[in-house]
């Protein structure tokens, strides 16, 4: 019985030793397939636990060798992974960040953020991107810029100020290219081109002396104001700028007529409003699109804008003597006052002088000082038979401006040896504005003129922009001759 007892602890002796020996063989086994150099990407090769532990254990093979123990060095054991899972544990993709080869400018476009959707993939839109971004297109939207640089610090202070998408400040390039003096064929005026019959609730006036239309300040007021009130009306912002090339009428109906739908895609797709107004909606996108990340495309746009000062002002004054008296380009006097019809204020005392906010003080000084004479006149003394009527005719100018800088004066009661003050510094501010002075009849620069009915030296001078002076000594006159219809005279051609 001992005996027999014996043999069973025996046998049961050699069975453990037997499975330890096959453990430690498994351990050696799963050791050796570490990689020493790259213990990560190995682990990334081995299966995960959650499926070892559903797969059967393979038998060691009979013929392995068991290792020895002693020479065996354990692995250290891996620190513990997190148990977040992947999704989670990972940052968001910037794919704004990725390098060209790994994503498109097209891909890094459309994963930028927009405060108006873009129609991606829209065939109009996508068109129109491609020119823009073709040299052409590059060329124009470069060059435009540089016009805009004088006004984008003011417009995209309002866009701010108004809290409306930053991609409106970029309308102007499809409106008029920045320029404040550009005129539609329909007539509509400035960099943000109001009709006349659009100004009305905006804040903007139209007078012999002003059209506020081409006031950059006032019409960039006018033009959020406008476009908010669009957005509030068709509670869409692609409709909104619709409405602002269209008319909030016409879109009103198209809305109505797809049965309130307030989608403008939709509203596109089914020619509800005319051509104009459809295509100005993608091709306005599409630039916007391309301005608002002008880096990606690689456009480097002007990076100094100017800022600018509105003063106000209680006397007349002649921009040209202002320019002068302060060392301001006159050309930067004008862009920025564009508004007026010469280069002379309005004779009442509301009007606000735009500078460069870096020149604020020195004009300001210019301004407080009652002997600097800032308006050019001319003093005349009326004679038997003169009327103002004949005297504004003389001079090129109107009965109410004399009116107007000359306080307390009748026009139906002239006494003779009385002096009046007549403006001279009426010239045109700008060629394409001289139309309000000279009933739409725009003159081109010439070296010659034929008199005709109703013309003065001071009219022909308004018209060539020169003076009455000049025109004078040119042709061996005085600055009172007599003109005969036919006449002809030397007018100095401009520079």
């Amino acid at each position: 019985m001992t005996r027999k007892r014996s043999l069973c602890m025996l046998a049961s002796l050699c069975i453990a030793v037997s499975l330890i020996s096959a453990t430690e063989a498994e351990g050696a086994f799963h050791i050796s397939a570490v990689s020493p150099e790259g213990s990560s990407s190995a682990l990334s090769e081995t299966p995960s636990s959650s499926s070892a532990a559903h797969a059967p254990l393979a038998p060691a093979p009979a013929s392995q060798a068991v290792p020895d123990s002693a020479s065996v060095v354990p692995p250290e054991a891996p620190e513990e992974l997190p148990s977040t899972p992947l999704e989670e544990s990972q940052e968001p993709i910037d794919l704004s960040q990725l390098a060209p080869e790994e994503l498109s400018i097209d891909e890094q476009a459309k994963s930028l953020q927009y405060d108006i959707p873009m129609p991606w993939g829209h065939e109009l839109f996508e068109k129109y991107r491609q020119y823009y971004l073709s040299d052409e297109g590059r060329k124009i939207l470069l060059s435009t810029m540089e016009k805009a640089a004088p006004f984008m610090d003011y417009i995209e202070s309002k866009v701010a100020e108004y809290h409306v998408p930053q991609e409106l400040a970029f309308l102007p390039v499809i409106e008029s290219a920045f320029s404040p003096f550009a005129v539609s064929r329909s007539g509509a005026t400035g960099i943000w081109q109001f009709m006349k019959n659009s100004i009305n609730g905006y804040g903007l006036t139209i007078t012999e002396w002003v059209d506020e239309r081409r006031d950059f300040m006032k019409s960039t007021d006018a033009a959020m104001k406008k476009l908010i009130d669009n957005y509030n009306d068709l509670k869409d912002w692609a409709l909104a700028i619709a409405a602002y090339n269209a008319g909030l009428g016409a879109l009103r109906r198209a809305v109505n007529a797809a049965g309130g739908d307030t989608d403008f895609w939709n509203i596109y797709d089914k020619g509800l409003v005319s051509k104009q107004a459809l295509d100005y909606v993608p091709k306005f996108l599409a630039v916007a699109s391309i301005l608002r990340y002008p880096d990606l495309y690689g456009l480097a746009l002007p990076s100094q804008q100017l800022k600018w000062k509105a003063i106000p002002l209680d006397r007349q004054v002649d921009l040209k003597l202002l320019a002068s008296k302060a060392e301001i380009p006159l050309d930067t006097l004008k862009l920025g006052n564009a508004e007026l019809h010469y280069t002379i204020t309005p004779p009442d005392n509301s009007h606000l002088l735009k500078v460069p906010a870096e020149k604020s003080d020195q004009v300001k000084a210019i301004l407080s000082d009652p002997n600097a004479p800032l308006v050019r006149y001319d003093i005349y003394k009326v004679k038997q038979g003169d009327t103002l009527t004949a005297i504004a005719r003389h001079y090129g100018v109107s009965i109410s401006m004399i009116a107007k800088v000359n306080p307390g004066l009748n026009p139906d009661r002239l006494k003779i040896g009385q002096t009046l003050m007549i403006p001279l510094s009426l010239q045109p501010l700008h060629p394409s504005t001289s139309s309000s002075a000279n009933n739409g009849t725009a003159l081109a620069p010439s070296t010659s003129h034929i008199v005709q009915k109703g013309d003065t030296l001071y009219s022909i001078a308004r018209r060539y922009s020169t003076t009455a002076q000049k025109i004078a000594s040119l042709n061996g006159i005085s600055i009172n001759s007599v003109l005969r219809i036919g006449q002809k005279l030397k007018v100095p051609a401009q520079p």
